[in-house]
């Protein structure tokens, strides 16, 4: 387990600091359910860390280790379940947040899966959920573009790997391979060492790097973050699930229209929503605290781990023009690409590692001063199909680790899937900011000139 992975998995020792991360598909039919059985055995066989559970050290310091779990049983990670009311895509999310909020078992594989019948007009959902620590959201995009099928038949002839052969992993043969890897970062700790006395050369140039990487470390640390907003400082263990869509078309053309990114636009878009909130509840903010993934991931990574860096932004919540406030995003979202100690936490990971757990927790906390979280993964361009059924949708739904909101965006085969996590202490009127969201996305799109291409919708009513 890497550093940043085992942050997220000691945090769960605060229940508030919970790192469980979700999607939710919407199939146009009832899939079949021994084919779905099979593939996710399939799955699990093309991607054994779904097989692998977590074991520490016995002073559960360090990083703890992956192993195949000996007694891993398919049967315990796949549920089907029914919706017994309306069938409504209300319904359906409320169950599935009550789902998300029930911790995993750590002494398995940290991932279930339900499938959901009783929608109405035929359709089937399905949800999985997994933790953090087990893969980002990149990583979790290849991993189900993997469990799922270009064709609404079986495809004969895919490979079929074996399952993977279970090890007997104590936790003193975590202590024993955590001491072997200190030893083997020793030449490479000296050899940073070295080139800090060869950089004393040019004791100037030392000295600048120097200087820029220490003020780099606050704000990546979101020590000079604005002030929270004091209409959103509420916090508890509740969580709520909203979900939105849009044609991608209109996104891209708003970008398009404005010079900026899908991802500059997907941000003015939510904080303008923001914005509309605070005015609507007759507070009045400038600026909030947000944070942004930034994926370190190379092509040739494995897809399980976190492979990212964090971001930090002062949301413009003040601006009212959107296309300044998008500008002014794109701006922020260089600087926060460009710092000098932006993967500062992958750099220090390895030694907050032996951190004991309460302390370590308290670095999983720094995400608690935020108001808004947001993603933005690329998702499947195709048309996909499991079991038999098509996928329509696809909704993500991050975890909650402090932060009043956390916003993931999946793009599926033309669809831009918005899914909102909030805590429901911090935003206490979730329809209104539902249709805040909706108004201030849209006044983005219509950046563009002429007819708009495509607006945002709630999917719950």
């Amino acid at each position: 387990m890497s550093a940043v992975d085992t942050v997220m998995w000691r945090g769960d020792a605060d229940r508030r600091l919970r790192s469980t991360i979700s999607v939710v598909e919407v199939y146009d039919t009832e899939p079949d359910w021994d084919r779905f059985l099979a593939a996710h055995d399939w799955g699990t066989r093309m991607a054994p860390r779904f097989r692998q559970r977590v074991i520490d050290s016995p002073f559960n310091t360090g990083t703890p280790s992956w192993e195949v779990d000996p007694d891993f049983d398919l049967h315990y990670h796949l549920r089907r379940v029914r919706l017994a009311g309306d069938g409504s895509m209300r319904e359906l999310f409320t169950l599935c947040e009550q789902l998300a909020m029930t911790p995993l078992d750590s002494a398995r594989p940290p991932w279930e899966g339900y499938l959901i019948d009783g929608l109405a007009d035929g359709k089937t959902a399905y949800l999985l959920k997994a933790h953090h620590a087990l893969t980002d959201g990149l990583g979790a995009i290849r991993v189900i573009a993997q469990l799922h099928s270009t064709t609404r038949d079986p495809i004969p002839g895919k490979p079929q790997p074996a399952a993977p052969i279970p090890r007997d992993l104590s936790p003193l043969d975590v202590l024993t391979r955590q001491i072997g890897e200190e030893i083997t970062r020793l030449p490479k700790v000296a050899g940073l060492a070295v080139d800090g006395i060869k950089s004393l050369a040019d004791p100037k140039k030392a000295l600048s790097r120097v200087l820029r990487y220490g003020r780099s470390v606050p704000r990546v640390a979101g020590m000079i973050s604005p002030q929270g907003s004091p209409l959103l400082a509420g916090r508890s263990v509740s969580w709520r699930f909203l979900a939105f869509e849009a044609p991608f078309d209109a996104v891209h053309a708003a970008a398009k229209a404005t010079g900026a990114s899908v991802n500059d636009v997907y941000l003015g878009g939510l904080i303008g929503g923001f914005r509309r909130y605070h005015d609507a509840m007759g507070a009045s903010v400038e600026s909030i605290p947000v944070a942004i993934p930034i994926s370190v991931r190379k092509p040739d990574d494995p897809a399980g781990g976190n492979r990212i860096a964090v971001g930090r932004l002062a949301g413009p919540v003040g601006i009212d023009d959107p296309f300044e406030r998008v500008l002014t995003i794109r701006e922020q979202v260089r600087a926060a690409r460009s710092e000098p100690a932006v993967d500062v936490f992958n750099t220090i990971g390895p030694v907050l590692a032996w951190l004991p757990g309460p302390l370590l927790t308290q670095f999983s906390g720094t995400t608690s001063q935020n108001d808004l979280q947001a993603s933005n993964v690329p998702g499947i361009p195709w048309e996909t199909f499991m079991a038999g059924a098509k996928v329509e949708r696809m909704f993500p739904f991050g975890p909650l680790p402090g932060c009043a909101v956390m916003a993931t965006m999946i793009t599926h085969n033309g669809t831009a899937c918005v899914g909102i996590n909030l805590d429901a202490a911090a935003v206490t009127d979730q329809n209104l900011f539902a249709d805040c969201l909706v108004d201030g996305f849209n006044e983005v799109l219509d950046l563009v000139e002429g007819e708009p291409t495509g607006r945002l919708v709630r999917v719950i009513d």
